[in-house]
Parts: structure tokens; sequence; C-alpha cells
């Protein structure tokens, strides 16, 4: 519904951009936006569920500040710029397609126990960070000197900082050099006060009771890796989700920006058209047909400048192979002509695979309360419009546990004393990250939707939903068919590398030992409902651990940033996250992380966004000083 004095967001069709040019074309989830643009921008999400149309707006608001720039932003979804699609519990829902979410199954999963897994992604503007569960996580200093440590000095924490300190506004941390106070984007911690779960501060309660200290603020470059902490959520002060198209793009700016800005929704993107030249290849024109099937007239806008994708982690690599840049053999045997043969190219997928262990728990003492009340649920809901309060108001995740598997002991799990965690080498990068994060959530977390609706749709739950930080199992993404219109094929490979084992065994017993101190809190959990039958067996556990592994959505690294010729993992990036071998065409979203990050990664993706766009307008300054009096170079 729209907001009765709300105006219309600017939205155009494929049609109405059809021969056009542009400086630029931003293209996010695989949707394409063009009028008179020096650059185009890709640009499909996933976010928190993390990442493609989250950058895209990021980039196309930050280069269309030059009003004699010419923006086209081409979305696979829809503005869907709604009062309902702000209210952070209603927007999290991504079982609800009126919100802009999408979902495929991925490929068997071999390891765990070859079940499918559903894959989710935002296709709206703004991608997943207006579906996501709005936390604002940078991550640690460490994850980002590996980063430079792998020759990209300039993806060092130092180097990045500022571009997260430009993005944000944060309305509850105090002023500091490492915290934004003026940037578009939104943020605040809610106080345990505000939390409407007795279960979290209980959960709180207990974790301390393991020995466990608090982290006073995660995105501190001095924040400790162990610890519990309460979470920074891209939420306002009148309790709405700020979305990166809430930030970047609200409707003011869209309608401000109209002479130079184009905002192309419902287009899908079938190819990025260019040609190869002695210097490499440069990108021409991007075709794109309407969203929806049976509309079969293919359309064209030229690019002037560059095309920018920021479709995501698994929107990317797919807009890539399409356009015949990727693995020369799997581009043949779907008949795409290979422009530039990139092996790396939807490689190294990765993902925070995660393992919900979970207690029954009274129905009143979860989110259930509301699904099983038609009338609790109304009044949540008049809560919330009349007075920006209850459950409605507030993301689900308000805090979590981190812990470095290092800091627990091998067969137990049990916080190794301080003293002994002190002595770790902290010169090694490695020991500097959390390995586990531990989120407690007053809901279900299973991923079998079958069995949720069977079981656990009925009952009262509490999920401690272990997620390991730093795996070593890799995916892949890979065309389905040479169709634009088909979801790719997704392999998450989770648990595939046997080191994943033995940091899930630790996670699970840690969720365990909790489990233990609640019950010694007198909260009731009154049964397990997603636990092993025994913590004691490797078998039972290996056991239970495949039968529950799940993603968390936090795709990324299937465009990354190295080396093409990197023997171990080939690189698709370089350091200006221009993709080897071409002269105007950069992928911006988490995609390109040399490696996954140890924490939730929609900050990471604006992060990169903001970067990507300054890197764009310093290569054009220094162009602009060679042209010219008639315009050439």
């Amino acid at each position: 519904m729209w907001w009765p004095i709300r105006n219309r967001y600017p939205e155009h069709r494929p049609e109405d951009v059809d021969t056009q040019e542009y400086d630029y074309i931003v293209i996010g989830g695989m949707f394409i936006i063009a009028n008179e643009v020096r650059y185009i921008i890709c640009s499909k999400s996933h976010q928190n569920l993390e990442t493609g149309g989250t950058a895209g707006c990021v980039v196309a608001s930050r280069l269309s500040e030059d009003s004699n720039t010419s923006i086209l932003v081409l979305e696979r979804g829809l503005a869907n710029d709604t009062w309902m699609s702000r209210i952070p519990l209603v927007g999290a829902n991504i079982l609800s397609p009126d919100m802009g979410a999408v979902s495929w199954y991925s490929e068997a999963m071999k390891y765990c126990a070859n079940r499918q897994d559903l894959i989710f992604r935002g296709e709206v503007l703004g991608g997943t960070s207006r579906i996501n569960g709005m936390i604002y996580a940078r991550g640690s200093v460490g994850d980002y000197d590996i980063w430079a440590s792998t020759g990209y000095p300039e993806w060092a924490y130092d180097k990045v900082l500022p571009y997260f300190v430009k993005a944000e506004t944060t309305m509850s941390r105090p002023k500091s050099f490492y915290r934004g106070d003026s940037g578009l984007w939104i943020n605040q911690v809610f106080d345990p006060s505000t939390w409407l779960f007795e279960i979290y501060h209980v959960f709180q309660r207990a974790a301390e009771a393991l020995g466990f200290g608090v982290i006073e603020d995660t995105n501190s470059p001095d924040a400790p890796c162990d610890g519990l902490s309460s979470l920074d959520s891209t939420v306002d002060e009148n309790r709405q989700r700020v979305s990166t198209m809430d930030a970047y793009l609200p409707s003011r700016t869209a309608h401000e920006r109209q002479a130079n800005l184009t905002l192309c929704t419902g287009a899908t993107v079938c190819r990025i058209d260019g040609s190869n030249h002695g210097a490499g290849y440069r990108a021409d024109r991007v075709t794109l047909e309407n969203s929806s099937r049976g509309h079969d007239k293919v359309f064209s806008v030229k690019v002037k400048k560059e095309v920018v994708v920021c479709a995501g982690a698994l929107g990317s690599p797919q807009i890539l192979m399409l356009s015949g840049i990727g693995p020369r053999l799997h581009l043949e045997q779907h008949g795409v002509e290979v422009m530039r043969d990139l092996p790396g190219v939807g490689s190294e997928l990765s993902d925070h695979t995660a393992i919900p262990v979970a207690w029954e728990v009274p129905i009143e003492a979860s989110l259930t309360h509301l699904a099983k009340s038609p009338f609790k649920g109304a009044l949540e809901f008049l809560k919330y419009v009349l007075f920006r309060k209850g459950v409605l108001s507030l993301p689900i995740q308000v805090l979590s546990l981190f812990v470095r598997t290092s800091s627990l002991e091998q067969e137990t799990s049990i916080l190794i004393h301080e003293m002994e965690r002190n002595k770790k080498d902290e010169t090694d990068l490695e020991t500097r990250l959390p390995d586990i994060e531990v989120m407690p959530l007053a809901t279900s977390a299973v991923d079998d939707l079958e069995e949720h609706k069977r079981h656990f749709s009925k009952i009262g739950v509490f999920s401690l939903l272990t997620t390991l930080l730093r795996p070593k199992s890799r995916g892949t993404v890979r065309l389905r068919s040479p169709s634009p219109h088909d979801r790719p094929k997704v392999d998450l490979d989770l648990l595939s590398d046997p080191e994943d084992f033995a940091l899930a065994r630790k996670a699970v017993r840690l969720a365990l030992r909790l489990g233990d101190a609640i019950k010694a809190k007198e909260f009731p959990l009154l049964r397990g409902v997603s636990v092993p039958l025994s913590d004691h067996s490797v078998e039972d556990m290996d056991k239970f651990i495949r039968h529950r592994a799940r993603t968390t959505y936090h795709y990324s690294s299937t465009c990354r940033m190295a080396s093409e010729h990197d023997a171990q993992a080939p690189g698709v990036v370089d350091e200006s996250l221009r993709v080897h071998g071409t002269l105007n065409l950069r992928v911006c979203d988490a995609s390109v992380f040399p490696q996954i990050l140890a924490c939730h990664l929609m900050a990471p993706v604006v992060m990169v966004a903001e970067k990507c766009a300054n890197m764009i307008q310093k290569d054009e300054a220094t162009i602009s000083q060679y042209k010219t009096r008639d315009g050439s170079y």
C-alpha cells in the first residue's frame, strides 16, 4: 500500500530506457536502469541476507551527486516503497513475496545428508537490506588486515575505516574516530530495557555465568573476540527499517535527481555486450528484458563510461557468465560465447554455516504467540502504529555471543580461563578473529519449512543459532541454462571441509552448555526439539550436524578480489574491483570479498560500495585532466 502522503516512487520500465545512453549503468538484482548516464551498475542483493541491490543504491546515489553525470539503475524487482516494508519485524519476513524476497532450492548438499536448502535473496530496490535482520556489524580489524596481507594494502582496516564512518550515523554510540555521526545510514542499539522476550535477559545472565564478559561495541577496533554484545541495528528514531534504498535513494532524492538518475525496475539483465580491444575487453551496452515471463521483447541501453555489477554473490557471477565472462568449459556447455576465460567466476562461494540448537518454551515466551493469537497480533500492530513500540518495532535478534574456538576446551567447550586466553599470540591475525557466533532467537531457526509447519509453528521455540564465522568449505554458482530468467545453480557444499566439523562440534557443545546454564537460571526450557542425542558421542554429534546444518544467507567471494592466476583460488577482480582483462566493468558487492568476514555482511558491503564509488570518481577526475577541448582523450 502507498502511504497516503507519500509521492509515488519514480520508477521506469525497460521499454522507457530502450536505446538510451548513460555514463554509468548500475545493475542491481539483474535489472538495469538507464538514461544519459556514463556508468552502468549491476546490482542484485542478498544481505544479512546480505548484499547486491544493497550496494547498487549506494553506488548510484554517490555517482548521481554530480548532476552532470547520467546514471541508470537496473533492478530486477520493484521499488516497493511501502510503509509496511519499513516495519522492522514485518519487513524481515522473508517468506512473504510482498516484501521482495524470492527463493529457490540449492543443489543437494552431499555432506549434509543430501538435503537441499532454500536460497533467499531480495529482488527489490535496496536488495536484501530491505528484508534482512538489520544487523550492522563491520567485522574485526584482523578481517581486513588479512585481506591486506593477500596483496591488497588499500583494503587494510585503516584504509576502509573512513568509508564505514562516512556512511553511518549512530544514534547510540558516543562520538569517536571510528563511529560516524553524519552519514546517510542510521543505526542504533536497543537497550536491554526494550527487549520484549525474557529469554534474552536470561541468555545474557547464562553467558556471564559461564565466564563470558561484555563487549561494549563489537564495531570498535579494540573489541575483544570473546564476549556478549548488544548489536547495532539499522533502525531509525521512528523505529523504521533503514535499508540502503531508504538511506541513499529515498523517494525525495530519487525525485530530485530525475534529470540525471533513472531507476528502471522490473528489468532482467540478459547480458553485458562488449568487444575485445588490444588493451582489453570493453563493455558497450546492456541488453535486458521485462522480468515478467511472457514478454519476449529485448531492450538495449548503451554505456559511455562504466558498468558496475552489484547483483550480489549469486547474481553477479550469473550476469558475468551470461555475458561470456567465466570458466570457458562451463560457458561452452551452455552455448555462451566466451569473451574472457576467468575460472574464478562463480567459484569459492562462501557462507556462514549454522546449526540451530533449540528447545520448546512456553508459547508466550516466543514469537509464536503472535502467529497463534490474531488478537495479540492486532494489538502489537496498533502499538506500532500509535506508539512505535512493541514486538514489531524491534529486530528479532538484539544480541549475540562471539567466541574463538581456541578459547574453548577441546572436548567440553568450556571457556578457558582468561589468563590462558591472553597468552595467545596477538600478532597472528588468525587469533584476532572469532570463529563462532551464537545467536539467541525467540523463534524456530530450523530451515525445513515443512517440519516447521508440522511442529514448530504450533509451539513456543527458543533457538541458539550456532554459526561458523570462518568456515573452510567452499561452494559454486553456475548457470542453470543460458536464460537470464532461470535461477542459477547454487551448490553451497556446506561441511565439505572436515575442519568445519570440528568447529561445528565445539559450537554445538557450547550451545548445549548455554542451555544448561539457562535451565540453572530456572527458565523453562521444556524439552529439546533440535538437539543431538548425545554430545559425548562424535557419531551422534556429526549426525545431528549433518541433519541440521543450514545457510545463513551470507553468500560471498564468488567474484573475489585476487589474482586471476592464483593457483588455489583464481580471482575475478583487482584492487579497484575491475574485472580482470576488462576496461570498464566492475563488480561491487559481497562477491568481491577475498575471503568471508567473521561477521554479518551488510555493513561491509556498504563500505565496499562507498569505496567503489570513490574510486570511480577519482578515476574520472584523473581522466578529465587529460581531455582535449572537444571532449576526446
